[in-house]
């Protein structure tokens, strides 16, 4: 009998199967070694487990259907049974066809940002420098599974080697799982109270950053007939309720970026999904770190997790992650295939659970508690994210019932008011928390000298301008979030400030108040300041780069204008201008009507965004073009 003839169909299935597993198992590992960096970050190597089977069994599929390919191919009739070259074929063959899936995901999720789409010239360009590279590599590991690791290949796609070699990478899957996979990811450093002596006199700070919170969802900005929220609103009788404040974008990573450094998204350059934190840009926990300040953040969004470096000055810093579906960890839900699997299991099966998605306000709570016990008799700066408004929206009490962008990601319009109901319901949770953390300050008798700043990254859209959720336009509903400020000691009351504030104020604020510097490369300014500059012009700039919609807004008086890329996916019209005194809800838009007010808006935009380039991490200083000083001037926006 030839050893490397397969005697049954059952036997060259089941071979098949053997080779594309490996083929499978290798482009899983290859993926390993990207998400942890080529090694920089071990704890991703925590992955391997999930990879192992998940693409051990789609290799698998791919290894059978490659095997009946090669059985209907009219040509090499002889080879069809030699294990030599049905191995060789098949797991060079199905390492290629998976890998070429994690790189395509990767190339247009991350190389191309989302701004390209698949049919476009760019994307095929795309995909066929994908195809042939993928093809390539298929022709030379074919050469070497046949050639020089022809003994290897053979061992372990026998029975016995085989069972050997999957033991064995489950064995190692299980160790590092074990070792390195925690519930929480945990970042500290070392904190010495040299200078808390000099901080008695100062207050703690503690940020509150909301996810997802409109600004027309909360009750002291007007809504308490549609939510209540009497929790939040108690904490603004404490305070100064803002009422025209901005979000720098309307994706998380970068408003965040832009609330902790007071740079906007282009400056500080967090703005895309595999983009973090530089660590040249100076966060508002750096200032507070070095002045004495005990720093800690608890967050539970992956865009904020340390893997994007956003612990930058925190003494502890810690990340909670949902509970993933199919007992894949942190580092395997970073992976392609777990989220083809998560967006199958979402298509089938309807019950939804918050712990799948992020971890709840009660469970923030809970860390948040434990960092007083531990921290509470010493001057500390907090940075407190909650996750509850963000969807999916859900039925309070859980029922299991909610509603999920990754279920249906483009609803039709009739579920506009089921969504604002459960959005609403999410929202009124949430501020039973922001209750119980006021009652803990309380009973600990921090909360007369604690700032405590409250706002939100960015809002959501409910259908207002033809789409959902958030990230892809900058109108008001996304746009425009709350901002709460109550100052430690003295109790401000009711007051409401008008005008117009954004992001990046905060940091200078909070740092001004507590009689900090404020480093020069922020771009805010200090809303409590008396002396304001006779020439100071308030206006907001905000911008998004998010799914291939890249949208840039300025905002002077009651002037809006945005101005989009034209290809949008969300088909907004390349050039907006609304006047929000009379059509606050952006429905009117006057670039036809009011050409002049359009030019003068666009130079404005023009002009910011040329600062804004201007103080990017690691720029050099540009100076603006003569043309565009001289309309500033003639427009009285300069001297």
């Amino acid at each position: 009998m030839n050893d490397d003839q397969l005697q049954s169909p059952l036997g060259t299935f089941t071979f098949s199967f053997f080779a594309g597993s490996i083929g499978g198992i290798v482009a899983g590992f290859f993926e390993i070694l990207l998400i942890s960096d080529f090694g920089a970050s071990l704890a991703n190597f925590s992955g391997l487990l999930f990879a192992v089977l998940a693409y051990g069994i789609l290799g698998g599929v791919i290894g059978m259907g490659k095997n009946i390919v090669a059985q209907v191919m009219p040509f090499h009739r002889e080879r069809r049974k030699s294990r030599r070259y049905l191995g060789a074929f098949i797991t060079a063959a199905s390492t290629s066809a998976v890998l070429f899936l994690i790189l395509f995901f990767r190339a247009f999720r991350d190389f191309h940002a989302e701004r390209v789409r698949y049919f476009e010239p760019t994307g095929l360009l795309t995909i066929v420098v994908l195809l042939v590279g993928i093809f390539l590599l298929m022709l030379i590991m074919r050469l070497i599974f046949a050639g020089p690791l022809r003994s290897l290949l053979n061992l372990v796609l026998k029975p016995a080697g085989y069972t050997v070699l999957i033991l064995c990478l489950l064995a190692a899957g299980f160790i590092l799982d074990f070792t390195l996979a925690q519930d929480t990811e945990k970042v500290s450093s070392q904190y010495s109270p040299v200078n808390q002596a000099e901080l008695n006199d100062k207050p703690n700070v503690i940020l509150i950053m909301v996810d997802t919170l409109r600004r027309d969802r909360v009750g002291c900005y007007g809504d308490s007939n549609t939510v209540s929220t009497p929790n939040i609103d108690a904490l603004a009788s404490d305070g100064v309720i803002y009422d025209q404040h901005y979000a720098q974008a309307t994706h998380t990573k970068p408003s965040t970026a832009s609330l902790l450094t007071s740079r906007y998204p282009t400056g500080h350059g967090a703005v895309h999904k595999n983009q973090a934190l530089p660590g040249g840009v100076t966060t508002l926990a750096e200032v507070c770190h070095d002045a004495g300040y005990y720093c800690g953040g608890i967050v539970t969004n992956i865009n904020l997790a340390p893997i994007y470096n956003f612990q930058q000055g925190f003494h502890e810093y810690t990340y909670l992650p949902p509970k993933f579906f199919f007992g894949a960890n942190e580092a395997a839900s970073r992976l392609v295939v777990y989220g083809v699997l998560r967006l199958v299991r979402m298509k089938l099966v309807k019950s939804k659970y918050v712990y799948h998605f992020y971890r709840s306000g009660e469970t923030v709570n809970g860390y948040f508690d434990d960092f007083l016990t531990r921290n509470g008799d010493q001057k500390f700066f907090l940075f407190l994210h909650y996750m509850d408004p963000h969807d999916p929206y859900f039925e309070h009490p859980y029922s299991g019932f909610g509603y999920a962008r990754a279920a249906m990601p483009n609803p039709d319009p009739k579920f506009a008011e089921p969504f604002k109901d459960f959005y609403r319901q999410d929202v009124e949770y949430l501020d039973q928390w922001i209750g119980t953390l006021q009652e803990k300050l309380k009973s600990l008798d921090l909360y007369d000298n604690c700032m405590i700043v409250f706002t939100s990254d960015h809002g959501e859209e409910f259908y207002e301008h033809g789409g959902w959720w958030h990230g892809t336009t900058l109108h008001e509903e996304q746009i425009r979030v709350p901002l709460i400020i109550k100052k430690a000691g003295t109790v401000i009351g009711d007051s409401l400030h008008t005008g117009l504030t954004h992001s990046v104020d905060v940091a200078p604020t909070i740092l001004t108040t507590i009689g900090l510097g404020v480093p020069p490369e922020m771009r805010g300014r200090d809303l409590f300041a008396v002396d304001v500059p006779e020439n100071f012009i308030p206006e907001v700039f905000a911008e998004a780069d998010h799914e291939g919609n890249v949208v840039q807004m300025f905002r002077s008086g009651s002037w809006k204008y945005l101005q989009t890329n034209p290809d949008n996916p969300r088909k907004r019209p390349p050039q907006q201008l609304f006047y929000l005194n009379d059509d606050p809800g952006e429905l009117n838009n006057l670039v036809d009507v009011e050409h002049s007010k359009t030019s003068e808006m666009q130079l404005l935009l023009k002009a910011k965004y040329q600062e804004v380039l201007a103080g990017m991490v690691g720029s050099a200083e540009t100076e603006m073009d003569q043309a565009t000083q001289e309309r500033l001037r003639a427009l009285g926006y300069t001297q």
